[in-house]
């Protein structure tokens, strides 16, 4: 009677420690349930061109792409959606609102203040080469240009906001801005400007898209170099975003996905402008104090522009 007593008080003992670890291990298993429920779609917006002929974004958002593509393990799954068309001050305006507005500008220290930006050339620095549009009157004058002090006498226009209103101003011209980008061809033809000055890799695609308007052409004599680097930038408010990104853009240009979205973007625009042929001339870019020194690995230098 005793050992029956005894046997039926481990078995009991037994099955309350099985019951016990059971008990122990019910919250790791609704936790694991809880981690196979949907994951939150996270919602990213970019800023788009006004007309459907402008390109001007489509590398970037290419780029903002397959940054967010290569963090999906992490951070979750994403959807990438145009805004509304806007200038570049009207973005600034609109990147601390409840979207995760992302836009692309070169760097000043004054951004700093407001916004993010993951070390990493957007372009790797193309833009710091311009070759410009010129009218018709101003090109009676650059065929002979040789000092910076002859084509400072040139008028040259941009678009609001941009840095290099202010970098060119910084280097002694009179810059003209035009509220849209689309506007500052038909006022290059009209006079109002004797110089548009593009990007390398921008002047073949503007001229198929606005060379018909007529009243001026792509200058073949000199080209202007300051230093350029580009950024995306993310308001301070979203700090998630920003490590998705600087994440992303990490990965893409470690792994080589980087350099070879830019050069199906670039190769072609780079070897099809002869700057070997061209004067070159030198402006200083003051608004890089402080930047974070980590992009320069990624920085196209002048050499390696001119070399293709």
């Amino acid at each position: 009677m005793h050992s029956y007593r005894r046997l039926n008080t481990k078995i009991a003992t037994r099955v309350w420690q099985l019951c016990w670890w059971v008990l122990l291990a019910c919250p790791a298993t609704y936790s694991h349930a809880d981690n196979l429920s949907p994951a939150k779609v996270t919602s990213y917006q970019y800023r788009t061109p006004g007309t459907s002929a402008d390109h001007r974004f489509d590398y970037e958002m290419e780029l903002l792409k397959l940054a967010l593509t290569k963090t999906v393990a992490e951070f979750g799954p994403y959807e990438l959606t145009p805004a509304a068309p806007m200038n570049l001050p009207r973005a600034m305006a609109l990147a601390n609102g409840e979207d995760n507005l992302i836009f692309k500008t070169s760097y000043t220290e004054s951004l700093t203040k407001n916004f993010y930006y993951p070390p990493y050339p957007i372009d790797r620095g193309i833009f710091s080469y311009r070759v410009c549009f010129e009218n018709k009157a101003a090109a009676q004058h650059t065929s002979a240009l040789t000092q910076l002090s002859q084509l400072q006498q040139l008028t040259i226009g941009q678009g609001v906001g941009w840095l290099d209103n202010d970098i060119l101003t910084h280097n002694g011209f009179t810059v003209i801005e035009a509220t849209t980008y689309e506007n500052l061809f038909p006022m290059l033809a009209g006079g109002r400007f004797d110089l548009f000055c593009r990007g390398i890799s921008e002047v073949q695609s503007e001229w198929n898209n606005f060379g018909q308007i007529g009243g001026f052409a792509i200058n073949q004599t000199f080209a202007l170099y300051y230093p350029l680097p580009r950024f995306f930038w993310i308001h301070k408010s979203k700090p998630e975003a920003y490590a998705r990104i600087n994440r992303g853009l990490q990965l893409a240009y470690t792994d080589g996905s980087a350099l070879k979205l830019w050069q199906r973007h670039y190769q072609d625009a780079m070897k099809a402008t002869d700057l070997s042929s061209r004067r070159i001339f030198i402006l200083r870019n003051p608004y890089l104090n402080n930047i974070n020194p980590q992009y320069k690995p990624y920085f196209l230098g002048r050499k390696e522009l001119k070399n293709h």
